[in-house]
């Protein structure tokens, strides 16, 4: 029996999940779509939005589980057909992925299925912008970004897809600006503050990003869901159904199984998945680096043992009581494997400090010496390069100390950074990243994330040098 294109088109126009699988069709051609009841939840739960059930909603899911597809892309183009005249608001963490999703929905909203389903909703050629395009009813979608201007303009429902990028959260500065712009534009673009409904759906980053700071309020729904279960969960998936997940339960296991995850949780360290995929950031302060990642080497360090040495100094201003210390690691580098040599740290004058790298230079004759550009650490680059040696490398930072060593933690934890088993320094070195960011120095902390950093971007540096893995 051929079922009634007319009975399809109204189940599209009413159920929201059931639009959306066939919407992923014409988003990805030649892809299958495969459900899972996390979706059916999803959809639920905006389809109360959309009625007026729920008017602060935040969804927290791990990445590449077709959340923008959902939220940002089928749900707009859903409600637009239901309602020609729908105003709606779409923000993302930059104009360009921003625009993507309206691409897509407006991409969506010209299909046949689309125009066969909702017949009343047509886009306005002459509105038809991918930053803001308009219904014949004067219905609208505005794409914008995380920090832009909305002047003027506004919705019934605002939809904020991932306001930060992964890599900036650890950056305080960044969330600040996150927040304020929520604050202070986004929030107060709803046509009607009393009706109108914000949803923000992201991946959790840090426990200061924007839900930790929102959540607390405690006007929020808030549907979490982690990639695997760490408590037991009661969703609704429709009225009088619901979804019982048990603790160690997958969210997706039709696409990611856990040996999926397991891989993906190597490859990110422990500390960004927890985030990202469980949901479960952790606040870095003695915890950041786990002393047990470190992987270890036998013997003394010999530098003729490896395929390059380098050098990283983190240097301090003037000596002092309550002031930093000069710092240098020395590392050698051998397959894919880091091994810290040395760690010399002390107060000096400058005089001192320079004739000290001189003599940290000739002991172990580095391929690259990494050197901030900062305060003394410009003069001491400055006075080695008129050395006559081409082994200076200057470094100028642009993320916090906490974000720098955040992104180098895989590494870490994946065994590549190696220390010895026994040396006078190793276990001030070690204590120093165990109170970090919240001990009294940072210096060793910061030449080993100087270090690394440059292993990544400068490898060209380090001439022979073929095997080193980022």
């Amino acid at each position: 029996m051929t079922p009634d294109p007319r009975l399809i088109r109204t189940v599209y126009a009413n159920d929201l999940y059931t639009f959306l699988t066939r919407a992923f069709t014409v988003l990805n051609p030649g892809d299958t779509f495969i459900g899972g009841m996390y979706l059916r939840v999803l959809c639920h739960m905006l389809m109360r939005v959309a009625n007026g059930e729920v008017l602060r909603l935040i969804i927290t899911l791990p990445p590449r589980h077709l959340k923008s597809q959902a939220v940002s892309v089928a749900f707009p183009a859903w409600l637009l057909g239901r309602d020609p005249t729908e105003q709606i608001v779409c923000a993302s963490y930059s104009s360009s992925l921003a625009e993507d999703f309206s691409l897509q929905t407006r991409h969506l909203m010209q299909s046949g299925f689309y125009r066969a389903t909702f017949p009343k909703t047509v886009i306005d050629p002459r509105k038809s912008a991918v930053d803001e395009f308009h219904t014949l009813a004067k219905g609208r979608r505005i794409a914008t970004s995380v920090g832009g201007t909305l002047t003027g303009k506004g919705g019934r429902i605002l939809i904020c897809d991932d306001p930060m990028k992964a890599d900036e959260a650890q950056s305080q500065l960044k969330r600040d600006n996150v927040h304020a712009w929520f604050r202070n534009t986004a929030s107060s673009r709803l046509n009607n503050p009393k009706t109108g409904a914000i949803i923000l759906v992201k991946q959790r980053l840090h426990v200061d990003d924007l839900v930790g700071r929102l959540l607390p309020s405690g006007d929020w729904e808030h549907l979490d869901l982690p990639a695997i279960a760490t408590a037991p969960q009661v969703l609704p998936v429709a009225d009088g159904f619901q979804w019982p997940r048990a603790i160690g339960d997958l969210l997706h296991p039709e696409r990611i199984s856990l040996e999926d995850l397991d891989r993906i949780r190597r490859e990110l360290g422990s500390a960004a998945f927890e985030a990202q995929y469980q949901q479960n950031p952790v606040l870095p302060g003695g915890n950041l680096v786990k002393r047990e990642w470190f992987g270890t080497y036998e013997g003394a360090p010999r530098p003729d043992r490896y395929e390059a040495v380098v050098q990283s100094w983190d240097t301090a201003s003037v000596p002092g009581v309550d002031n930093d210390y000069s710092v240098c690691t020395t590392w050698g580098l051998i397959n894919d494997k880091v091994d810290l040599l040395e760690v010399h740290r002390a107060q000096y004058h400058y005089a001192d400090l320079l004739r000290a790298a001189r003599s940290l230079r000739a002991k172990w004759t580095p391929k690259m010496i990494v050197i901030e550009r900062a305060g003394t650490g410009i003069a001491l680059g400055t006075d080695l390069e008129r050395d006559g040696l081409r082994d200076v490398q200057g470094f100028t930072p642009k993320d916090d100390k906490v974000q720098r060593l955040a992104v180098q933690c895989a590494k870490i934890e994946g065994g590549q950074v190696r220390l010895p088993k026994a040396a006078p320094w190793l276990e001030a070195f070690l204590l120093e990243l165990a109170e970090f960011p919240n001990g009294r120095y940072d210096d060793q902390v910061d030449s080993l994330s100087q270090l690394l950093n440059a292993l990544d971007f400068r490898p060209w540096q380090l001439r022979g040098i073929s095997r080193y893995k980022r």
